[in-house]
């Protein structure tokens, strides 16, 4: 198969969506087939040799990692003779916004099959847009007309995880497919641990390590405030906050604000080659995140062999199930997360039970589902 993705999230920005489209399109060519992105850049520009095409792009202001694709991009041929010269058998888009809207364009004038992959709950984001609650009120609602529109034009509609499903159902005419991201097993298996504490400058300390974007909507005050709590019971703890994003700067300045300076380390962006190594490093994974429509790094956690302690929400309970692979808190509760990291600190057995539930989520299984997905619609 030629395989056509559109996404408006692209290297070097690396986040959830990337992250999926990553680990499938790696497998997926491994098979055999073609896979050609149609991502945001600097500058328009063909990159047959990598099968990559960029739209000219400019920096999001409130996230200037996200680059917005210009609207006039829609109106010229350029997505269409692409599309017809390489003779594409299935269009994905990953994103709802212009990427995706080329995608549908695309699929209109050819008769192509439209796959639509929903990665992110993006009414939780509509804050962006601007501080005032009765413009994200309004903005909330128009994305969901929007988001029925752009549903209506695909053939085919996926999400990550039941809940993500079950929220979604409602803006969809068509019955919505769950087919998770996948992960390397055998990647995450494996890390060197003592090098990793060795650069943060730790040793016998108990880590509580959390990976990802540094944004409002991941709830990562909400480990601040627990913090106090858990140092109560363990006064060794220390938690390491690894990734960037727009909330990075105020994060810092609440961990200062209630003096837990020593307890907190934010690494900033680590390497892909390096962050297994970070996984061994830690005792437990704490997830507080409200925002997840899967949760793939909860899953490298458990490869790695760590107990999870997460958020009871969306689709955060679907991965960790309670008292095996981990432990599950009321996500606006600090104490209770506090006494659920102690818990995991103290476990001490789940690190096989963590690893057999990461099996269930290998990107040769992942792949398998979505390669038979697309040939439902050949």
């Amino acid at each position: 198969m030629k395989i056509a993705w559109f996404t408006d999230t692209w290297l070097p920005t690396k986040d959830g969506v990337v992250t999926s489209i990553l680990s499938f399109k790696g497998e997926i060519e491994r098979r055999g087939h073609e896979i050609y992105l149609f991502v945001p850049g600097k500058r328009d520009e063909d990159d047959f040799e990598n099968r990559i095409f960029y739209y000219k792009s400019k920096p999001f202001k409130k996230y200037p990692d996200y680059r917005i694709a210009k609207i006039c991009s829609l109106f010229g041929r350029r997505t269409k003779k692409i599309i017809e010269e390489l003779k594409i058998d299935i269009i994905h888009s990953h994103s709802p916004a212009f990427m995706g809207v080329h995608g549908v364009i695309a699929s209109h004038h050819y008769s192509i099959p439209l796959i639509f992959t929903y990665h992110t709950f993006l009414g939780d984001s509509v804050y962006f847009i601007s501080s005032s609650p009765l413009i994200q009120k309004v903005a909330g609602k128009l994305l969901r007309v929007w988001l029925k529109w752009y549903f209506r034009r695909c053939d085919g509609i996926i999400a990550p995880s039941k809940a993500a499903r079950d929220e979604l159902q409602e803006l969809a005419d068509k019955e919505i497919e769950v087919i998770p991201t996948g992960i390397d097993i055998d990647r995450f298996a494996r890390g060197d641990g003592k090098k990793a504490r060795d650069e943060m400058g730790l040793e016998n300390e108990k880590i509580i390590l959390h990976v990802g974007r540094v944004v409002k909507e991941k709830n990562l005050d909400l480990m601040v405030d627990a913090a106090p709590l858990l140092l109560e019971k363990v006064p060794d703890a220390v938690f390491v906050i690894v990734g960037n994003g727009p909330y990075k700067d105020a994060l810092k300045q609440k961990v200062r604000q209630a003096n837990l300076e020593n307890s907190f380390i934010f690494t900033g962006f680590v390497e892909d080659e390096k962050l297994p190594d970070y996984y061994h490093a830690a005792d437990i994974f704490a997830f507080p995140s409200k925002y997840e429509t899967q949760g793939i790094v909860a899953i490298e956690a458990m490869a790695a062999g760590l107990p999870v302690v997460a958020a009871r929400v969306r689709s955060l309970p679907e991965i960790v199930e309670d008292g095996r692979c981990g432990f599950l808190f009321d996500a606006d509760d600090a104490r209770d997360f506090a006494e659920k990291m102690a818990m995991a600190l103290q476990s001490g057995e789940m690190a096989e039970e963590a690893k057999k539930t990461a099996a269930t989520y290998s990107i040769k299984k992942c792949t398998d589902t979505l390669i038979s997905f697309y040939e439902g619609f050949l």
